[in-house]
């Protein structure tokens, strides 16, 4: 019998359709991104030239990081239905593919919703920004992010605090007055009754326990898991945070699932599925995410080196006006990027690289390739030796302890001996049972009776013992 399926065919439009869809809304976040870019731009532009200017930089930061938290929250509950609608249409013949296949769509987008903008102020923000004169007018300079003169990590920090405990604090409001709201509907609905429900009519209006209930907890899960390890260095009280938001959630979700939830129906698995495989791309990632930000966002790598180059004491002593170059204001090409506070006798400015003084191409120093690097060098032994360690501890602490794998392997010798033994058993029996139809065969005349075996001595006696009853028989006829 040929089972029914659909072919490849027939489902490829539908998956192309779908990884469409999941790089548009990747790109609808990405357009959200460079929204608050705009927006930074503008509001320091124009606190510049305020009164509180002196916190223009923790304002627009702030205010930047809670919209950017409010429009991932907001896009975030809305593909979740557009997930479930792609996944459906893909047509999937097992329930574990349909939930592969949802779990990668959701976590592709929640992973560009929330760390997009962590990404962009830790490796793309004031990275390509040259000397003063490179902008095509000034207005391409106002709206230019750049990096704080003390550098990028501190907004990094802010951002990362701002949108880790902000939607931990979201998701756990929402999910107590989500699991809140079957009873208050029960309340709602039944409070001009006056006969008590019973207890069965209770349970069947609690919330269904199913796949996608799973893989929403796991998904918060791993997102926090992700803000933890991606940029632990930039915000090391970043674990600490997590723990504590993981106490509130053990004991959320027990009330939640205890109360609120009808039983779930427990399935067999061997593993959490592909969360696993998830969970370590991460790790592998934020190898390299962390030092990304040791030797490039921060100021690690130019403070060694000024301290090995430059210091003679080993202190950090004049490390800030190392760090800045020099810029001639006869050589600017435009018209209007003057310092507006009257300043106009002003012969140089100042600005953070690590370039010659002189124009008109201002090209890097010797200092700024030593740096470069030594900040290339330390990611690749970073990576290196992070590397090496996980691959020793997953040597020394396996996923099944050595005891525990020895008893495995020595049930499964007894079971496989058994099977053996019991298929040589089964084998010597049929053969036995083709042996004796084989004899049966032989000895079955054509009529079907059976024949006894003839033998030649017998066949000899018979005949001699008929010859004298016949001989027998004749002298009693001629006597009478």
């Amino acid at each position: 019998i040929n089972e029914p399926y659909i072919s490849i065919r027939t489902r490829m439009p539908f998956f192309l359709a779908a990884g469409a869809v999941v790089l548009l809304m990747m790109a609808i976040v990405c357009a959200t991104v460079f929204g608050t870019i705009a927006y930074r731009s503008r509001m320091d532009y124009i606190l510049k030239k305020s009164s509180v200017k002196t916190y223009s930089s923790i304002i627009i930061t702030v205010t930047s990081a809670i919209m950017n938290l409010i429009c991932s929250i907001i896009l975030s509950r809305f593909y979740y239905w557009i997930a479930r609608k792609l996944t459906d249409f893909e047509l999937h013949k097992y329930q574990s593919t349909y939930d592969d296949s949802l779990t990668i769509k959701i976590y592709l987008f929640q992973f560009v919703n929330f760390y997009s903008s962590l990404f962009y102020i830790a490796f793309f923000k004031g990275r390509f920004h040259k000397y003063p004169s490179t902008y095509a007018d000034s207005d391409s300079r106002n709206f230019t992010e750049q990096c704080d003169p003390a550098g990028c990590l501190v907004e990094l920090s802010i951002q990362f605090f701002i949108i880790m405990i902000g939607k931990q604090i979201i998701n756990n409001l929402f999910e107590f007055f989500n699991a809140m709201g079957s009873t208050l509907k029960r309340i709602f609905w039944k409070r001009g009754e006056t006969e008590a429900q019973e207890q069965w009519e209770k349970d069947n209006e609690l919330y269904d326990f199913n796949s996608n209930t799973l893989i929403d907890e796991y998904l918060e899960l791993v997102i926090q898991f992700g803000f933890v390890t991606l940029f632990v260095a930039a915000f090391p009280l970043a674990p600490l945070f997590a723990l504590l938001n993981n106490i509130i959630e053990i004991r959320l979700d027990a009330w939640k699932f205890l109360s609120k939830y009808k039983r779930p129906i427990p399935f067999k698995a061997s593993d959490i599925g592909i969360w696993s495989d998830i969970i370590s791309a991460i790790s592998y990632v934020a190898v390299l995410t962390n030092a990304v930000v040791i030797a490039w966002t921060s100021e690690f790598i130019p403070k060694m080196a000024y301290r090995s180059i430059q210091s003679t004491g080993g202190s950090l002593n004049g490390y800030v006006n190392w760090t800045l170059s020099s810029f001639n204001i006869a050589d600017y090409n435009l018209t209007g990027t003057m310092p507006e506070d009257g300043s106009n006798n002003l012969t140089i400015c100042r600005y953070r690289d690590f370039r010659n003084s002189t124009g008109p191409d201002y090209s890097q120093t010797s200092i700024f390739w030593n740096v470069l690097a030594a900040r290339l060098a330390f990611i690749i032994v970073f990576e290196h030796v992070i590397f090496f360690i996980i691959y020793i501890m997953q040597w020394l602490v396996p996923d099944v302890p050595k005891k525990i794998q020895n008893k495995i392997d020595h049930e499964r010798y007894i079971d496989q001996h058994e099977r053996w033994a019991s298929k040589q058993t089964e084998d010597h029996f049929k053969d036995a049972i083709i042996s004796s139809e084989a004899v049966t065969k032989m000895i079955t005349s054509s009529n079907g009776t059976i024949k006894a075996p003839v033998n030649e001595n017998d066949v000899s006696s018979n005949g001699s013992r008929d010859r004298k009853r016949q001989s027998g028989m004749q002298l009693s006829l001629d006597n009478e």
